[in-house]
């Protein structure tokens, strides 16, 4: 707010902003018939651009101080909050690590229980032959629990779970919805002279440069 009202005040930006809506007028009404309307529209436009710098030298005026500020105040919590960004990454790598620990005891044990009872049916099964009797009925492997997905405690909760998450290992075998030009380098070579790439249309096109004295 205090801010707002500085702006308002600055005489500068007020001369300017002034000046902006009378130019923009005497754009929208201005015709372009002869060599005189010619120069009144480059005149306008060379003022345009100094008013242009005008505004960004005031815009960097009261914008620098509160950007010097911030990054101050940003590096300042960036240090308070490292310790626990470290922290945060060292749990979180010791439970995923533990939980996938359990995990590998878990399906060792369920392996472990099924060939004990895989061996128990071949016994019982053997043992039916030799007595003439119907083979027994399948002997029921113990399925062991997993780990636990959420651990709650008074104060909050953590909850592991699974996700999707990919990594790129051979680029030219991306199909092709998912690759994204490279506009940046296009134009670059463009601008060096380079006039055939397939599937890009190079053409020429008249701008104009406007310098302000």
């Amino acid at each position: 707010l205090i801010l707002s009202i500085e702006l308002v005040q600055d005489q500068e930006v007020v001369q300017l902003s002034t000046q902006a809506e009378a130019l923009a007028q005497e754009a929208d009404a201005l015709v372009i018939q002869d060599e005189g309307s010619v120069s009144r529209a480059s005149d306008m436009l060379a003022f345009i651009a100094r008013s242009k710098k005008g505004f960004e030298e005031r815009r960097r005026f009261f914008v620098t101080p509160l950007q010097d500020q911030v990054r101050r105040i940003n590096a300042l919590f960036h240090d308070y909050v490292a310790p626990l960004e470290r922290a945060d990454g060292t749990l979180r790598q010791k439970l995923l690590a533990y939980r996938a620990a359990e995990e590998r005891r878990r399906r060792e044990e369920e392996e472990r229980l099924r060939k004990l009872a895989a061996k128990e049916q071949a016994r019982l099964e053997k043992q039916a032959e030799k007595k003439g009797l119907p083979a027994p009925p399948p002997i029921p492997v113990p399925v062991m629990p997993p780990a636990q997905k959420t651990v709650a405690s008074g104060l909050g909760s953590v909850t592991a779970k699974t996700v999707w998450q990919y990594e790129i290992v051979d680029e030219s075998q991306l199909p092709r919805e998912y690759l994204m030009p490279n506009e940046a380098k296009i134009a670059a070579v463009v601008k060096a002279g380079v006039r055939n790439i397939p599937g890009v249309r190079i053409y020429q096109s008249e701008q104009l440069a406007v310098r302000a004295r």
